[in-house]
């Protein structure tokens, strides 16, 4: 009798070892759905009714690739004049000073010389501009070295970018550029790649690229500093969101999806390339879901606001 009870009591703890060793999945489950939940922001219908939420499907576009230099705004030598007596004289009138506008023929300067018997000579305009330069007053000596007046037509411009020697190649006639300048921040000009110098600068190591620019306005200087970035090329066929729909969870990018009208998915996001205000998504979202362009950051603070209360 002893040895059969002392069996039983074997067999019941062989039976107890193996029921602790079985895997209990369900026991992984609140976690997960914690998690989950935590991912969802909801929006009662009250709520959306003083918030503005717009989105966007996720679709393929294109990203251009550029190439970012320094630069400098110049004149267009090619619409650019250096005034100068073609005899020796004195110069006895300046009709147009500094930013005066000038058209062609019109008569400029005057000097007095022996070899046109009393009479001045007249000094006049080639082309249509502005006088960028005045280099002489009334009764100086004058020969055909003497700069009297620099104009130039200050409609068109260049932009001079010093392109990296490792860069070179990239760079081609007719590609798109955009610059800044200091004196309007946050504003983009445009031009083209227009000619590609032929010599590398020995210190610095960087070639001279001319962009042609137009400036009818006039608010951009020959002589301004500039940041340049050439359009080189175009990735195409990848993800393409706004820069709208990002925002910063700690060190990671999300983006919110709509589920439906009231509940949206927080999701991190790997980032490739920017342009203007598109950005490339490498993985996060996929073709056809709806992402939050305009009321992100109200989801933000919601999503914030939920994790405040669950620590509470």
């Amino acid at each position: 009798m002893k040895d059969f009870q002392f069996i039983g009591l074997c067999m019941a703890a062989v039976f107890a070892v193996a029921g602790c060793d079985k895997k209990e999945p369900e026991a992984e489950k609140p976690e997960a759905a914690q998690e989950s939940k935590a991912s969802i922001v909801t929006l009662s219908d009250k709520k959306l009714q003083h918030v503005q939420i717009q989105t966007q499907a996720v679709s393929l576009g294109s990203i251009d690739t550029t190439l970012k230099a320094s630069g400098r705004v110049s004149e267009n030598l090619n619409k650019t004049a250096k005034i100068a007596s073609t005899l020796e004289g004195r110069l006895i009138k300046l009709n147009f000073d500094i930013n005066d506008a000038v058209k062609t023929g019109d008569v400029l300067a005057l000097v007095q010389t022996p070899e046109l018997l009393g009479k001045p000579l007249e000094l006049k305009a080639p082309l249509d501009g502005v006088v960028i330069e005045r280099k002489s007053t009334v009764g100086e000596l004058v020969d055909k070295t003497s700069e009297i007046y620099i104009i130039s037509d200050p409609a068109d411009l260049w932009v001079l970018a010093e392109i990296r020697e490792r860069d070179i190649a990239a760079v081609k006639a007719g590609q798109d550029a955009s610059f800044a300048v200091l004196a309007y921040p946050g504003e983009k000009f445009h031009g083209k790649v227009v000619r590609i110098g032929n010599q590398v600068e020995i210190e610095s190591r960087t070639l001279e690229v001319r962009i042609e620019t137009e400036n009818k306005d006039g608010r951009l200087k020959p002589g301004m500093f500039a940041d340049v970035e050439i359009t080189t090329g175009a990735i195409r066929d990848v993800f393409v969101i706004p820069d709208s729909a990002l925002q910063s969870d700690g060190e990671d990018q999300i983006v919110f999806v709509a589920l439906d009208a009231n509940h949206f998915e927080k999701r991190v996001v790997t980032l490739g390339r920017k342009q203007g205000g598109a950005v490339q998504v490498l993985e996060g979202v996929k073709a056809g879901e709806k992402i939050v362009t305009e009321g992100s950051f109200i989801l933000k603070s919601e999503m914030l606001r939920g994790e405040m209360a669950d620590e509470d």
